[in-house]
């Protein structure tokens, strides 16, 4: 079975000899790594041993959930309860009806004051509430401790110490900047830093709702910069290749010296080498933006065989003990205003990162319609090994009036 395909069911039952398969709760998830299944699987088994309510946990790769997500929710035989992601990709299907209000809850459990109002709204529509958030962290650039004292170097925050770390790596044999963009969004994030670092969030949001033409001088100036870095040779020459999560293990076995990634990658056990700061600064005068995505769970609205035993498991899922064990070892913190955590050191330097921001973005694709990030996403990730300015603007252009011109303004 091939890597991106393979897919873990992993059930855990109150009792195994009489529950059957339609008895069965399920609740589907996206899983980055060993760590992460851990934690969804302790919880999980916690959950059927306090209430006996059977539940099959199934954990899909990042390509193959995001390929059976939006069949679930049209009503593709759905799970009964869905991890997803904040932003667009959210809200995109609470407009389409497909995913149900959960007011009830809230209200019943006083969820608006467990995680306050900022993540409410961020999963709120027209006065109605969707999801539960459960986590989020921060991406940043990401470096070996270890890489960069054998050289010389300190972790770069500027433009100009970011190219010169480029060149004294390159010189020692190294791989500065490692990115593996096979699956596209990795690469993403090199566009949403050098956007919002250069111009800032405003525009960035203007940007992501289809309001900004890409051929705009100040979009063409992200991309300048981004082919500076190509032509300095900072990435390896594979990025094409290279699975998001093949990036870290550069960083552990001194392969390379940095990466730009989301904090959820580097579990607390990787953590004594590799630490984090914020992305360089480019211009002085910008404030720090940041993105900080949010993971949610939902309800989709064609799953209602087993609706009052999903909301047993959400009313579970949003305790703060069960929300810190679900981001325990890992770079990724509850949004639960009760869940209080001893930090690593990479995790106080995320807590950091993100408690020192101006403001956040969600990440590109998740800012973004689905429509547009299925062709967009591609475009951009072939700028990192094809840094054709021109053909790309105009691509991406070319989508965007094709997916926004009925309503951007």
């Amino acid at each position: 079975m091939p890597k991106l395909a393979a897919l873990f069911l992993l059930s855990i039952l109150a009792n195994s000899a009489c529950a059957g398969q339609n008895n069965m709760l399920e609740l589907a998830f996206m899983h980055g790594n060993k760590q992460q299944r851990d934690n969804f699987t302790a919880v999980i088994r916690n959950f059927t041993a306090e209430t006996g309510i059977p539940v099959r946990l199934s954990a899909y790769t990042d390509h193959d959930y995001k390929i059976r997500f939006p069949r679930w929710l049209a009503g593709d035989q759905p799970p009964d309860v869905l991890y997803w992601q904040g932003g667009e990709r959210l809200l995109a299907y609470i407009r389409s009806g497909a995913v149900q209000p959960l007011d009830d809850l809230w209200q019943a459990h006083g969820w608006s004051a467990s995680f306050g109002q900022s993540m409410q709204n961020a999963v709120s529509w027209q006065g109605h509430v969707y999801a539960l958030p459960y986590s989020y962290y921060h991406w940043g650039l990401f470096y070996s401790r270890s890489t960069l004292q054998k050289v010389g170097l300190q972790p770069p925050v500027n433009w100009s110490e970011l190219l010169q770390s480029c060149k004294i790596l390159r010189q020692h044999g190294i791989t500065p900047l490692v990115l593996g963009a096979k699956e596209y969004w990795p690469a993403l994030a090199w566009f949403d830093y050098l956007n919002l670092r250069l111009n800032g969030l405003a525009f960035h949001s203007q940007l992501t709702r289809g309001e900004i033409d890409y051929r705009d001088e100040r979009v063409r100036d992200v991309f300048r910069h981004w082919q500076q870095l190509i032509e300095a040779d900072c990435f390896n020459h594979n990025t094409d290749q290279l699975d998001w999560n093949d990036g870290i293990s550069f960083l552990y076995y001194g392969k390379a010296g940095m990466t730009l990634m989301g904090s959820f990658a580097v579990p607390d056990s990787r953590s004594t080498d590799i630490l984090t700061l914020p992305f360089p600064t480019l211009r002085a005068e910008m404030p720090r933006y940041e993105d900080a995505p949010l993971d949610l769970f939902l309800l989709p609205s064609q799953a209602q065989q087993h609706t009052s035993e999903a909301k047993q498991l959400l009313v579970y899922l949003a305790r703060p003990e069960v929300q810190q064990q679900l981001n325990q070892k890992l770079g990724t913190f509850s949004p639960h205003t009760a869940v209080q955590k001893e930090l690593s050191a990479l995790q106080q330097a995320s807590k950091h990162v993100l408690t020192g921001a101006a403001g956040f973005a969600q990440y590109f694709d998740r800012d973004i319609p689905p429509e547009f990030d299925r062709t967009a996403s591609p475009i951009i990730a072939r700028f990192a090994s094809t840094p054709d300015i021109e053909a790309t603007l105009q691509q991406l252009e070319q989508l965007r009036q094709r997916y926004y011109a009925p309503t951007a303004q």
